[in-house]
């Protein structure tokens, strides 16, 4: 049982682990810390570490070639912590296939020692919501499949999305940094959708469209963004009925053996019929040769797509120039994504906007000695930037170094702060 778990949660992890630091530009030791931090936490959940969950431990630490000094590096730096935040789960947030990973080694080492208690699915649930936006059903696919080697039936959730205005949808697009070719191209696309459900009215014949997208750009651009907010769109004009987006890539889609990519494409495609499915990182499917499952998700996803073409909308996202050989390793593709929308980088301005929006919503300040130095860093960051530089997202990740920072250094020097000290970031706080 205990092998079978340890084989069962770490299968793919190495080659995933890979993935995201050639691609992504992750850290190797951050990415093994998330591993032991999930591995120390679950292990703790119902009291100190027994017997079957250090077996298990030391079962997942030689499928990946943890070395004992590696392992005992990763404990000290996770006793180290100030605090057991899921939030230090960074990667496992920020990408859905690492999230995925996290969950499956924190189920597999809470089963180690039997089946769950009430405390150990409280925490589950913790961590579906940290790392798999809390998709109850996604979670129990994991259980089962950690148990038994087989998934449950998936069952569509009926995800509860409130109709909203299009203007205020249209407002919250208007309101992001830079992307003004992507919005100008949207707002060309709804317009010409309310033409058309005008001409409906009027008993005038629709222009026929394929609704299909793809996002091209580099990471941290806003294409996820961008995407949650086009769903909200297509609903509030009643093209989609529900308007939800299910986010998903090539772990989510992709199976183990012949048959059960088929099911894993079908269980994500009903769940988000009535609404859009996001692929994100969508070139991985085309990634592992030609005898690689990938290839069957996607006749899969391209023969859903023809059957329920008035339920369904599919955007493909990725780097731009592995998308276009995405798009063009299947004919169908090629005619389906007939709409193209290229995420630039940001600008140093728009970048700088960005992290001042993150400073205004969480109620911190720049002072005029830190606003010179964010410009002065940001410029020099994106000088030497290369394919994986994350714009928005290393904004975000700048932010909680930042604050971290002003945190540190006000605790240094004394022990009470007034409001102003508690909410202004200095220039010392962004070197």
């Amino acid at each position: 049982m205990l092998e079978n778990l340890a084989e069962r949660s770490s299968q793919g992890l190495q080659a995933l682990r890979k993935s995201l630091i050639a691609e992504h530009g992750c850290e190797a030791l951050q990415l093994d810390f998330e591993l032991k931090f999930v591995l120390f936490l679950t292990s703790r959940i119902d009291g100190e570490i027994n017997h079957a969950e250090k077996q298990f431990n030391a079962a997942f630490a030689s499928k990946i070639d943890w070395s004992a000094a590696h392992d005992r590096l990763l404990e000290a730096r996770v006793l180290a912590q100030p605090s057991y935040d899921l939030s230090l789960l960074k990667f496992g947030a920020e990408h859905p296939a690492w999230g995925e990973q996290l969950f499956r080694v924190g189920a597999a080492m809470m089963l180690a020692d039997g089946s769950l208690n009430s405390d150990e699915n409280l925490f589950l649930s913790n961590l579906s919501h940290q790392l798999l936006n809390g998709d109850p059903l996604r979670s129990q696919h994991i259980i089962n499949w950690l148990e038994s080697g087989t998934e449950i039936p998936a069952e569509p959730p009926t995800p509860a999305v409130a109709k909203e205005d299009l203007d205020t949808c249209m407002a919250e697009l208007a309101k992001l940094a830079g992307l003004a070719q992507v919005k100008a191209e949207i707002e060309s696309l709804v317009r010409f959708l309310e033409i058309n459900k005008a001409r409906a009215q009027h008993e005038l014949k629709g222009a026929p469209m394929s609704l299909h997208m793809v996002f091209s750009g580099n990471p941290g651009t806003g294409k996820t963004t961008v995407a949650r907010i086009v769903s909200r769109i297509f609903s509030a004009l009643g093209v989609l009925e529900k308007g939800h987006l299910v986010e998903t890539d090539r772990l989510g889609l992709v199976g183990q053996y012949v048959g059960h990519t088929a099911k894993k494409t079908d269980d994500l495609i009903r769940q988000a019929l009535d609404g859009m499915l996001f692929v994100d990182e969508a070139y991985a499917l085309v990634s592992g040769g030609e005898n690689d499952f990938g290839r069957e998700a996607i006749d899969t996803l391209v023969k859903r797509m023809e059957d329920h073409r008035e339920r369904l909308i599919v955007i493909a996202a990725g780097y731009p120039d592995d998308m276009k050989q995405f798009i063009d390793t299947n004919p169908g593709l090629q005619s389906r994504f007939t709409i193209h929308l290229n995420f630039e980088n940001y600008s140093a301005p728009e970048l700088v906007a960005i992290f001042k929006g993150f400073c205004e919503k969480n109620q911190y300040t720049l002072e005029a000695s830190a606003e010179a130095a964010l410009e002065s860093r940001v410029a020099a960051e994106l000088e030497a930037a290369g394919r994986g530089f994350g714009n928005g997202r290393h904004m975000r990740n700048l932010f909680e170094k930042a604050i971290r920072k002003h945190a540190v250094r006000l605790c240094m020097r004394k022990r009470e702060w007034t409001k102003d000290e508690l909410s202004q970031l200095t220039a010392e706080d962004l070197i």
